[in-house]
């Protein structure tokens, strides 16, 4: 069995939006591909699912499908298991098998792939099983999503590993105690401003990201056996020979002309004769470091006509406040403005109920312009990452409970993330069950949502004093008492974020 990737505490609790059937079927009806049915049954796969957080909460919000986590760890396989049983997820299974094991395994077909955080850094026989294993088990016209250190901007990890790797070498310790002797040596490099890293910003970034991580993430990433970035063109020739067409990026601003590369390169983009030449002067033009793929099981694509129709039935719902929303987004070197009539009537609709652009040109507010227009603002909009594909559209008439005197939490797989992560990251996602996504939070907010579903309103103060008191968190109080300052804290939640957990379904009215 191969040497398992290792990664972090907080990276193995991390939920990824982009995994999201609903979002991967967003990217390839973008780039002109039909996208999977999933209103039936369909079958979900992640490789290297680690502690299996992401398809975990993917199994609630999909209860009709079937997801299979697989990954050589078998801490995290058990990991997985025991998050899966807190959930009380009967449409998940794991397996402990390493990828020269997947072919002997009785696995079904999938209508989705999924590889994070794991193509760059197998060797080449683990990588010629898991192409295998795509031919062998995604169905016609099912998604993959592959992500993979890239080049040029990938190139920068090799110089590091190298030169630590030769710092080190004389070291009589383990991993561990090298790695972080490595990273001593790459913090006083970085301090002193050698020029590697004050001339080399995508070093710096490396540097800057993986000194933040726990030390096993750090030695994996540092002074692990195998370790190769991609180019475009080498990940999709290798996709194309198993029969898999490339359907766009998951990073949605990038398959827009406009917002991928900067003013003086579009013209030149817009003249290149194929995808394959768009993605490839576009990392270089980015040094791209990190490229997030989805190809498709399918040559066929619909016209342009039909991909309208298409996309006008996705439904788009928001997931901040109007309030919230940032007017003006920096992507990499291109700013997109949104401060225009369309963009600002769409963001005022959206912050309330979700919808299609099908039948938002029936709203007064955009009766004039045409189903086109609409389509294509969406299409900006969700470059931001704060306007999302959702899986329903909320009832207008249905009135969100603001004054309910205690409210629960209904996922059981919000529960099992609260409870195993309060307090130890900066940032956590929870689903939004009535929207079908993931929504980010501040710990903070986190922490208000919990006490919002354990006590009742006017307890709701009192209780989170002592939910902090009891992990030893220190309360920020400018002057004012512990309780005031969580009082004013309490009322801007209710104010400001109350309405989109009741939206999403985060949380909901308990009847009195």
């Amino acid at each position: 069995m191969e040497a398992s990737v290792t990664v972090d505490e907080v990276s193995q609790w991390q939920y990824y939006n982009e995994f999201n059937p609903l979002y991967l079927n967003y990217i390839c009806i973008l780039n002109g591909y039909y996208p999977v049915q999933i209103d039936r049954r369909f079958n979900y796969c992640e490789l290297g699912c680690g502690v299996g957080v992401t398809l975990n909460g993917l199994a609630e919000l999909y209860p009709e499908a079937k997801f299979f986590g697989i990954d050589s760890n078998l801490n995290y396989i058990d990991a997985a298991v025991a998050l899966s049983k807190g959930i009380e997820s009967p449409n998940i299974d794991f397996h402990c098998l390493g990828y020269n094991e997947l072919a002997k395994a009785a696995l079904p077909d999938f209508d989705f792939i999924i590889l994070h955080d794991v193509y760059s850094w197998i060797d080449e026989d683990a990588r010629s099983h898991i192409q295998d294993f795509i031919a062998n088990h995604l169905r016609k016209d099912g998604i993959l999503y592959l992500d993979y250190e890239a080049m040029p901007g990938g190139s920068v990890i090799s110089p590091l590993r190298e030169i630590v790797s030769f710092h080190t070498s004389g070291m009589k310790a383990d991993n561990l105690i090298k790695a972080q002797s490595g990273l001593d040596y790459l913090e006083f490099m970085n301090t002193n401003d050698v020029s590697c890293f004050a001339n080399n910003p995508a070093a710096k970034s490396f540097f800057d990201d993986i000194k933040t991580k726990e030390i096993n993430y750090a030695a994996h990433r540092l002074l692990s056996d195998y370790f190769k970035p991609y180019y475009f063109h080498q990940i999709e020739k290798e996709m194309q020979k198993i029969g898999l067409s490339f359907a766009g990026s998951a990073i949605c601003h990038l398959n827009f002309i406009d917002l991928a590369v900067p003013l003086d390169f579009q013209e030149f983009l817009k003249n290149v004769a194929t995808r394959e030449l768009f993605e490839s002067h576009g990392d270089l033009i980015r040094n791209q470091f990190l490229r997030k793929d989805v190809f498709v099981n399918s040559r066929e694509l619909m016209d342009a006509q039909e991909q309208t129709e298409i996309l006008s039935r996705v439904m788009f719902g928001m997931t901040c406040s109007e309030d919230e929303f940032e007017l003006v987004v920096e992507f990499e070197n291109v700013e997109l403005n949104y401060n225009v009539d369309i963009f600002r009537r769409l963001i005022r609709i959206l912050a309330k109920n979700s919808n299609s652009a099908r039948n938002l040109i029936q709203n007064n507010e955009l009766k004039d312009y045409s189903i086109e227009l609409v389509v294509d603002a969406l299409k900006f909009l969700s470059s931001s990452g704060r306007i999302l594909p959702f899986s329903i559209t909320s009832d207008k008439n249905d009135k969100l409970n603001m004054e309910a005197d205690r409210y629960s939490i209904s996922s059981k797989s919000n529960i099992q993330f609260l409870k195993n992560r309060l307090f130890k990251q900066d940032k956590i996602t929870l689903l939004g069950p009535k929207a079908g996504i993931g929504v980010e939070f501040t710990m903070s907010d986190a922490l208000f949502i919990l006490c919002t579903a354990e006590a009742s309103r006017g307890e709701v103060v009192d209780w989170i004093l002592q939910r902090l008191a009891e992990a030893n968190q220190e309360v920020l109080t400018d002057g004012a008492s512990e309780k005031e300052t969580m009082q004013l804290g309490y009322q801007e939640f209710c104010k400001n974020h109350l309405p989109k957990l009741l939206q999403f379904g985060v949380l909901e009215a308990e009847d009195n």
